[in-house]
């Protein structure tokens, strides 16, 4: 069985977000560079060697 209601707003919800893409996408890569400098910057305080 299909829920088609239930597909149908997740679809309708996508296409809301869609000019959002691009932003989205520069967000995600910044949090994710800003994790690893952080976790590379706690392990160099740990005593680690840094990584180039």
């Amino acid at each position: 069985m299909f829920n088609w209601d239930v597909q149908n707003a997740i679809v309708a919800f996508v296409d809301t977000q869609r000019p959002f893409f691009a932003q989205q996408h520069e967000m995600y890569y910044s949090a994710l560079y800003h994790f690893a400098d952080t976790q590379s910057h706690l392990l160099t305080l740990l005593g680690y060697p840094p990584v180039p």
